[in-house]
């Protein structure tokens, strides 16, 4: 009887532990990226619209690689989805293997996913929210395979908007030292070929389907065309082209020495290129920056420009230039609603060694850059209280500092500092092959992307110094210089989680002008 009790037990301790390894292994982290959704009207939370049985909503995503971007990610979604870390696999262990055989240590490093969301109502085809951010993650831990990365993403729009901007994002790191997973030894089961078209189809009586349309592409390898072979280098088999980063021109004879300085250090900040997406709007294009897509820790760059009198110059790093046109579709049976257009603009890798980013200059202005760049900008003299320029002018042996001139520019705390004029590098491809796409040829000159320092106190180094009469230099004089930036026509707008969108302008490739 003992015996027969003493069995009985086991088994019911064989249960529970069979019970209990069920349990742990569904809270076991899955290897891979999770991505949660919370939505907010006005400030109020919406999130049970994933609930609601009359709500379709549908997630893209797609991984920023050295080359662009491919496809990792499409389906419904409740306010979650998961994208196991094999889907990640070839984009991963390509970006690790890039930074080691530059010398770069790959845990320092960042690269993107492209998030596009949309939240439609079944019924009517009304479009309830819409946005796309560009979400940075470390590659190299899901190279790791041990790991869930977990990333919040908090949506936000205003009162009887559809067209939202995530305003927030809460990461979160889960390990799982029992995970197998190998880079070396996953083969997906299934490599959608390349395409335009990435529907999410919902099973129903009447077919429903949201479908991202992309329209136009414009990577590094279209821009040989309409650029000069000396705008290009190629390392490792990979095409980089010069973007500029400083533009600047001393205009006058009568007119002193001026120095432009950008550098950043090498330190543990994050060193951030920002990505620009841009919609039609009623009255003007909405453009924002939306997240970023390069970056990392660890990271020097610093050159200069020397200017004399009647000399202007330019200085720029080597990177990968992408912009993508997408057309956004709810089509329930025979009858489609257009969820809007959108266009962003990014880069998708820059070119380094070991830590230091590579840069060069050049005296003379890149033509084929600036005769697109001025059409999208205003020049706009400097002002800017409580610095050398609070008078309006830099006189001979005075400084002013980019950390005293962004957030002049960026007061809705948007962290953009150094503009890159990535519009207008794409404007000269869209003239030459014109493509469907909504936005207004004006607009384009008028985008650009950020290089930043991430932080609300810190940016990017630099400086305008004038020398004046130079010992150096025969032909310059002790002049004041008045500095002129050149500003977007177009404002950004920044959004909080109430759905507040706040507006400011952003100086365009740092181009200065010395009069």
């Amino acid at each position: 009887m003992a015996s027969k009790a003493r069995v009985m037990r086991l088994v019911v301790l064989a249960a529970l532990a069979a019970v209990a390894f069920v349990v742990l292994g569904f809270q076991t982290p899955s290897p891979g990226i999770t991505l949660r959704f919370e939505l907010y009207e006005a400030g109020v939370k919406k999130s049970d619209l994933f609930t609601r049985p009359d709500v379709a909503a549908a997630v893209f995503v797609r991984a920023v690689t050295p080359d662009g971007e491919v496809a990792v990610f499409s389906g419904p979604t409740r306010g979650s989805v998961h994208i196991p870390a094999g889907a990640l696999a070839d984009v991963a262990k390509n970006w690790t293997e890039l930074l080691r055989a530059r010398g770069h240590d790959p845990e320092d490093f960042f690269t993107s996913l492209i998030v596009s969301l949309a939240v439609v109502n079944k019924t009517s085809g009304r479009p309830l929210f819409y946005t796309t951010y560009f979400l940075d993650y470390p590659p190299a831990k899901v190279a790791r395979g041990d790991r869930e990365l977990i990333y919040t993403l908090h949506v936000a729009k205003g009162r009887g908007e559809w067209r939202a901007h995530v305003a927030k994002v809460d990461r979160e790191e889960k390990k799982n030292p029992l995970s197998t997973f190998s880079l070396a030894a996953y083969q997906p089961p299934y490599v959608e070929p390349p395409k335009d078209v990435y529907c999410v189809v919902y099973p129903s009586d009447i077919p429903a389907s949201v479908c991202w349309y992309r329209k136009a592409w414009v990577g590094v390898d279209n821009l040989t065309a309409v650029f000069p072979s000396t705008y290009f280098t190629n390392y490792n088999g990979r095409l980089y082209m010069k973007v500029p980063v400083v533009m600047a021109v001393n205009n006058f004879t009568y007119s002193g020495s001026v120095e432009i300085t950008i550098g950043t250090l090498s330190t543990t900040s994050q060193f951030a290129i920002g990505a620009a997406i841009a919609a039609p709007g009623d009255v003007s294009p909405s453009i924002s920056l939306g997240g970023w897509s390069w970056g990392g820790q660890q990271y020097f760059l610093a050159d200069e420009l020397f200017l004399d009198p009647t000399r202007s110059g330019w200085i720029w790093i080597w990177g990968r230039p992408v912009f993508a046109s997408y057309r956004v579709e709810y089509c329930a049976g025979f009858y489609c609603t257009d969820l809007g257009e959108e266009d962003y603009f990014y880069i998708a890798d820059v070119y380094f060694s070991g830590n230091t980013i590579i840069t060069g200059k050049s005296f003379g202005l890149p033509q084929e850059i600036v005769s697109l760049f001025y059409g999208g900008v205003d020049k706009q003299q400097l002002v800017i209280s409580n610095t050398a320029l609070s008078d309006g002018k830099l006189d001979p042996g005075e400084t002013v500092w980019f950390s005293q001139i962004f957030p002049y520019f960026d007061r809705c705390g948007a962290d953009f500092e150094v503009g890159i004029p990535v519009g207008a590098i794409v404007l000269a491809v869209l003239t030459r092959v014109p493509v469907p796409v909504v936005l207004p040829k004006g607009v384009f000159p008028g985008v650009d992307i950020s290089l930043s320092v991430q932080g609300a106190t810190i940016y990017v180094l630099g400086s305008i110094s004038n020398y004046g009469d130079h010992p150096g230099v025969p032909t310059d004089y002790n002049a004041p210089e008045y500095i002129y930036a050149a500003v977007s026509k177009y404002q950004y707008t920044a959004t909080d989680l109430w759905g507040n969108t706040c507006r400011y302008q952003v100086p365009s490739g740092i181009y200065i002008e010395a009069r």
